[in-house]
C-alpha cells in the first residue's frame, strides 16, 4: 500500500493510506449517495436534498468541486480568484482524528494556523477548520508546554 500523505518534516508516511481512505469512503453511508450521483453525473435536485444525510447535503452543495478519481472522492481547492491548485481528499469521520493528530505531531506540534494550513493542503471535510482547532487545542503534548 502506498501512502498518500507524506510529512514535510519526516520521511515517515502518515499511517493512513489511499487504500484505507478508499475503503472507508466505499462503506460510508454519508458519502455513498454523493459518489453514486457523481458517477452517473446527475446532480440531485435541490428539493431532493432533504432525503440525504447532513454531510452528504453539504458535499452535494459543492457539486462542481467534487471529483471521483480512481475510486476515491476528492474536492478541488479553489483560490479566491477561481483557480484550482490542488485536490483535497474527502476525509470521513473514522479517519479524521487519527489523520489530523498524526499530521499535527509530524509537523512538530505547531499551532492551529499551521496545522489548519497543512490539513487544507491534503484533506477536506465539512467543519474541518473547527475540528482541527479543537484537536490542536486539546493536544496533550502542546498543553504540557503552555
Amino acid at each position: 500500500m502506498s501512502s498518500l500523505f507524506q510529512s514535510t518534516t519526516s520521511p515517515e508516511p502518515l499511517p493512513i493510506t489511499l487504500d484505507d481512505i478508499r475503503a472507508v469512503q466505499a462503506e460510508d453511508d454519508n458519502l455513498l449517495p454523493v459518489i453514486q450521483a457523481l458517477l452517473v453525473q446527475k446532480q440531485p435536485a435541490h428539493a431532493d436534498l432533504r432525503q440525504y444525510p447532513e454531510e452528504a447535503r453539504v458535499l452535494l452543495a459543492q457539486w462542481d468541486s467534487l471529483i471521483p478519481q480512481d475510486g476515491t472522492l476528492y474536492r478541488k481547492f479553489h483560490y479566491p480568484d477561481g483557480t484550482v491548485n490542488f485536490l483535497q481528499i474527502v476525509l470521513l469521520t473514522k479517519l479524521r482524528g487519527p489523520f489530523i493528530e498524526r499530521l499535527h505531531s509530524e509537523l512538530g506540534h505547531f499551532g492551529r494556523t499551521k496545522t489548519c494550513y497543512a490539513v487544507s493542503r491534503r484533506a477536506y471535510f465539512p467543519g474541518w477548520r473547527s475540528y482541527t482547532g479543537l484537536l490542536v487545542r486539546n493536544c496533550a503534548v502542546c498543553n504540557l508546554h503552555q
